[in-house]
């Protein structure tokens, strides 16, 4: 154990010095400074290390002379904290912890990052951070998506008595959070979500330097998915909401003429709800909406369909008023009931694990998002080439485009049935025209 002793600066000065310090390491090796104490040498007795009882220094001095045992104790107790005994590392060590201890330097505190304490800075910095790709912010839904899953995950912890870190992020954690979503009665999609969201956590830890734990690329540690039961609408359904007269109800109708936008231009809630007049261009005398598309930031033409055409002129040239958009949602209801779309339909929904099937009617399904499905598989149906399709409805693979559109196993045989292989005679007029 080292040897504190102290000394004054000056034992002859006749005004106050400091009271240095002497700490004996070894026989060779010392660490010397000052204590900041300040004293007259008269006061000061060396024999005990100590400020003489003296009515003077009666308010002062066992304040004092207790700061001095505790540099003494503090001394010992950093010694005992250091895990080598080498006094050259000893004799560093503790030069920095003294330095700190009198005010000399600050004491670097390291960061300890932990999952929870990554997270939130992660979740804080997307609140600003940009798309490379799109050029735009996070939305709030994706940064309200980030703060559930958090706290999903501190329910988890709690229930299962699981502490969360990012080594403990392993397969066994996987299924375990999984059974605790399904426990939620949440589909498999919604879980999916969930999933994909910590996967992000974990990469952006991973590319930080702070997570070495690979689990979650395991190919078991995958995002859930169910194909979801998304319908479509074909053009004689669409015809029967056309001709539906809704004179009586402005709202209503004003809701219809919004989804007929969307059909025959496959654009998403957040780009045809809200169109103006401004967004009409007109280029070698063809008429377009000009759209930049509020997910991808990409300028987007699309022709006007006569339909389309016939609600801009019915609303005096402009695009039918903004709703919102779950305003539009419940009148489709009411919109498709009125139109007879009453086709039963087969819904099957995976909840906590657990397969559910019900049959409803299709004007139950239609949402804002059905005139994009509409649109995209008529389009198709209608023979557009998909890489023409997909130019509008942002898809960047066929593959995934396929899985989009929604057609019945006969839709699909009749066109095939189109193509010239199997009419040979079409198939030959066509090469002797070329």
């Amino acid at each position: 154990m080292a040897a504190v002793k102290y000394r004054l600066r000056n034992t002859t000065s006749t005004k106050n010095v400091s009271i240095n310090f002497d700490i004996h390491i070894s026989a060779k090796d010392r660490l010397r400074g000052s204590t900041n104490i300040l004293i007259a040498p008269q006061y000061w007795d060396q024999g005990n290390q100590r400020i003489r009882n003296v009515t003077i220094l009666s308010k002062t001095k066992d304040n004092l002379n207790k700061k001095l045992s505790k540099f003494k104790s503090f001394v010992d107790d950093k010694i005992a904290e250091y895990d080598t005994t080498n006094i050259s590392e000893i004799k560093k060590l503790l030069k920095y912890d003294v330095d700190i201890y009198f005010g000399k330097i600050e004491e670097v505190i390291e960061e300890v990052i932990t999952f929870y304490s990554f997270t939130n800075k992660f979740i804080a910095q997307s609140k600003i951070r940009v798309n490379d790709t799109t050029g735009k912010k996070l939305s709030y839904r994706t940064l309200n998506d980030y703060d559930r899953l958090v706290n999903f995950l501190k329910d988890f912890e709690k229930k299962y008595k699981y502490e969360i870190t990012f080594e403990s992020i392993n397969l066994e954690f996987y299924y375990d959070f999984k059974s605790y979503l399904e426990s939620l009665k949440f589909s498999v999609n919604t879980i999916g979500k969930y999933i994909k969201i910590l996967k992000v956590f974990m990469n952006a830890a991973t590319e930080q330097g702070l997570n070495t734990n690979l689990s979650y690329k395991n190919k078991r540690f995958v995002k859930p998915v169910a194909e979801s039961q998304n319908i479509y609408l074909n053009i004689s359904e669409l015809e029967k909401i056309i001709k539906l007269d809704l004179s009586d109800n402005p709202i209503m109708d004003n809701a219809r003429d919004l989804f007929i936008i969307a059909a025959y231009t496959g654009l998403r809630v957040s780009d045809f709800n809200g169109l103006t007049k401004e967004n009409i261009k007109t280029y070698k005398d063809k008429r377009f909406f000009h759209v930049i598309v509020q997910k991808t930031g990409k300028y987007l033409p699309i022709p006007l369909h006569p339909e389309v055409e016939k609600v801009l002129i019915k609303n005096n040239g402009n695009p039918p008023p903004k709703m919102k958009n779950q305003d539009i949602n419940d009148e489709l209801t009411n919109i498709g009931r009125k139109a007879k779309i009453k086709e039963i339909i087969t819904v099957k929904t995976i909840k906590g694990g657990i397969e559910n099937t019900d049959m409803k009617p299709k004007y139950k399904l239609i949402k804002n998002h059905t005139a994009r499905r509409s649109f995209c598989t008529n389009a198709y149906i209608a023979g557009m080439s998909t890489l023409d399709i997909m130019a509008i409805s942002g898809h960047t693979s066929e593959r995934t485009f396929l899985n989009y559109i929604k057609i019945t196993a006969d839709e699909r045989a009749m066109k095939i049935s189109e193509n010239p292989f199997f009419n040979p005679l079409n198939k030959a007029k066509l090469e002797i025209a070329n």
